[in-house]
């Protein structure tokens, strides 16, 4: 057995792996970038780090983001006929709501199970099961997020190709989020963005409790085409011309009566290629971005357009989140808080999870007993 753990984000552009002691330290990270397949650039990744660490590396926690992941949510209760144990009936409660999401979309597959509401003896609230005390009732409100298991499949079954037994698969996004989330004390709405290479995800959480999800299918290389379509350059030039635009708008190397000599955009003054319409363009798209994965939902259109809130972003595309761009985000959020993410903290977000207490419920459910028959029956027609 291994005295390390693995954990590998599988992103549209690049893969990138950690690798963890029995001490939750980093002994080694690494980022590959996906050329032809998938299959293949892991495949590479792989075995450079078994050449460095000596060692095989067999079993794997896998963080994945997808825009096809989506939110639902279920109150379930248990009225009982007398005091009772609330120990004896939690996880069988909650092992009963991820039966019934599970039977009624058997297409796709429960990733996260997130416990938003414990409520006891109708009325009292608990933040988390702490004492064994006795109860007459209890209602779970739990969200769930979940994924279309021919995805799954597919994920898993290139994986199985380079001899790797996915453990866990998480959403990268919620896994990042639930790290950072621990690190503020908010009593209040917390709005996070996650921008990646082809997709960007919202959440919202309020007093702790997740609110609201949504994942879409554009992100930060929508920019990059966007530039390229519009100003006729290459996507190439373009990526390195939005990344460097950024960095420094107000920068000498933007200034067309510039006479240094490094100047780096000397094309884009030679293309009298306008700054206002490069910043036009970043800004159009970003506006789109934030408005579909936060704001296009009813809770968030019900809020009160007048209170001002952090926004905390996160993800490859989000360093163009500045406060140099006319956003419309900058009349809702008081303050964007920013993670700068390199290679081995995504990695730590995942096994940071894949310990938590949160992650137990799936995983135990996941090695709870055998099924029946009628269980075995409906799982053998929904793949």
């Amino acid at each position: 057995m291994n005295n390390f753990e693995a954990v590998i984000d599988v992103g549209s552009e690049n893969l990138k792996l950690g690798i963890f002691n029995n001490e939750d330290k980093s002994i080694y990270s690494s980022k590959q970038k996906i050329n032809d397949s998938l299959e293949k650039s892991l495949n590479i990744l792989i075995r450079d780090a078994e050449k460095y660490l000596s060692s095989h590396i067999d079993d794997v926690v896998v963080l994945y983001d997808s825009p096809k992941y989506y939110s639902l949510e279920i109150s379930i209760k248990k009225v009982l006929d007398y005091n009772t144990s609330i120990k004896k009936i939690y996880n069988d409660l909650i092992q009963e709501a991820h039966f019934i999401i599970s039977q009624n979309n058997f297409k796709d597959q429960i990733i996260h199970l997130i416990i938003n509401n414990i409520i006891v003896d109708e009325n009292k609230s608990l933040d988390k099961i702490t004492n064994d005390i006795k109860i007459k009732s209890l209602v779970l409100e739990i969200k769930f997020i979940c994924l279309n298991k021919i995805l799954i499949e597919n994920i898993t079954n290139k994986f199985k190709n380079n001899n790797l037994k996915i453990s866990n698969l998480y959403c990268t996004s919620y896994v990042k989020i639930y790290f950072y989330k621990k690190q503020l004390i908010s009593k209040d709405f917390l709005f996070f963005i996650d921008i990646g290479f082809e997709r960007s995800s919202g959440f919202v959480f309020n007093d702790g409790k997740f609110e609201f999800f949504k994942s879409i299918p554009i992100g930060g290389n929508h920019i990059t085409k966007d530039i390229s379509k519009i100003l006729k350059l290459s996507l190439e030039y373009s990526e390195n011309l939005k990344i460097k635009f950024n960095r420094s708008e107000n920068d000498v190397s933007f200034i067309k009566n510039s006479t240094n000599k490094t100047n780096p955009f000397s094309e884009t003054i030679e293309k009298n290629i306008s700054i206002d319409l490069l910043k036009q363009i970043i800004e159009a798209r970003l506006d789109e971005i934030i408005e579909l994965s936060i704001f296009d939902d009813m809770f968030i259109k019900n809020f009160n357009p007048h209170s001002k809130h952090k926004l905390i972003v996160a993800g490859g595309g989000s360093k163009l989140l500045s406060n140099k761009y006319n956003l419309r985000i900058n009349k809702t959020f008081a303050e964007l808080v920013y993670y700068d993410e390199n290679d081995s903290l995504v990695c730590e977000t995942g096994l940071n999870y894949n310990k938590s207490n949160e992650s137990f419920h799936i995983k135990t459910k996941e090695k709870s007993k055998k099924l029946g028959f009628f269980e075995n029956f409906f799982n053998l027609f929904s793949k």
